[in-house]
């Protein structure tokens, strides 16, 4: 099956929704000290889009857990799927249109009977710092909060800019502009995004969405060649409304290089 779309979120019963929306870098130059707020953006940027130039020739495995929690986090319904999965982007005037491709492998029964989430293209979330939309959102460099072993560099970002959304949320039948806000982890040797988190910049509490919360993290993956790609390891997405809460969490490993055999026969008219 294939799918195009933004980003995607699907709540069934009492509300349908969709939430869609990915990331692979390559290594860049090392750098010494910590650079301008404009100097990160632009090469962050160019990883990016290098990103989206080279993500469509892998495929991986993605292993899909959505549950349905109750209070105190207790798991009320669990389901479990794995896909194999390939994802393909392609510029599109202003935007980038992204097809994500699955077919299943696994189909775990669900353990409980209630409705659950479905959320689809959290994979692509370093999108944000894509030269295509980073003029919708406002950055700002934070504090070094760098794990002991290792150097990142903090950047706060927040979506000023409602138009061309990178992700929507889709409702009985419509679809909703999701904005951001959160915190992203660079690392300045790569200018790879190595971590997410980000929630929702305007309050959509009307809809009856009180919390979305989104975490994705990035990991360095070799192919053959000894190339070094910054792709997808985990998304995990938290909702809430007023009665209910949903978590899903995207596992994506075992990449493997996606290539097109094309076999052309050209016959001689007799």
């Amino acid at each position: 099956m294939t799918r195009r779309s933004s980003i995607s979120a699907t709540v069934s019963r009492p509300r349908t929704a969709h939430l869609a929306l990915a990331a692979l870098l390559i290594a860049g130059p090392a750098v010494a000290a910590d650079p301008p707020l404009a100097e990160l953006l632009h090469n962050t940027g160019q990883q990016e889009e290098k990103f989206w130039s080279y993500f469509s020739s892998v495929l991986c495995t993605e292993t899909v857990t959505q549950s349905k929690l109750g209070d105190r986090d207790k798991t009320l319904v669990l389901q479990r799927q794995t896909f194999d999965y390939l994802i393909s982007l392609q510029s599109s005037g202003l935007d980038i249109m992204v097809d994500e491709s699955r077919t299943e492998k696994s189909h775990g029964a669900a353990k409980g009977n209630a409705a659950l989430l479905e959320t689809n293209g959290f994979s692509i979330f370093s999108l944000i710092f894509h030269p295509l939309y980073q003029d919708r959102y406002q950055f700002r460099l934070l504090a070094d909060d760098s794990p002991p072993d290792r150097r990142l560099l903090s950047v706060a970002f927040q979506q000023v800019a409602p138009d061309r959304p990178l992700s929507v949320l889709r409702l009985r039948g419509r679809e909703y502009p999701l904005g951001w806000r959160g915190k992203a982890w660079i690392d300045p040797a790569t200018w790879a995004v190595v971590r997410i988190q980000a929630g929702l910049g305007d309050s959509m509490a009307n809809l009856g969405l009180l919390r979305l919360d989104v975490d994705v993290a990035y990991s360095d993956v070799r192919f053959s060649d000894a190339t070094v790609y910054w792709l997808p390891a985990r998304a995990t997405i938290d909702a809430e409304t007023r009665r209910q809460h949903w978590r899903n969490t995207h596992q994506f490993d075992n990449y493997k290089r996606f290539t097109v055999d094309t076999d052309v026969k050209v016959s001689t008219p007799q």
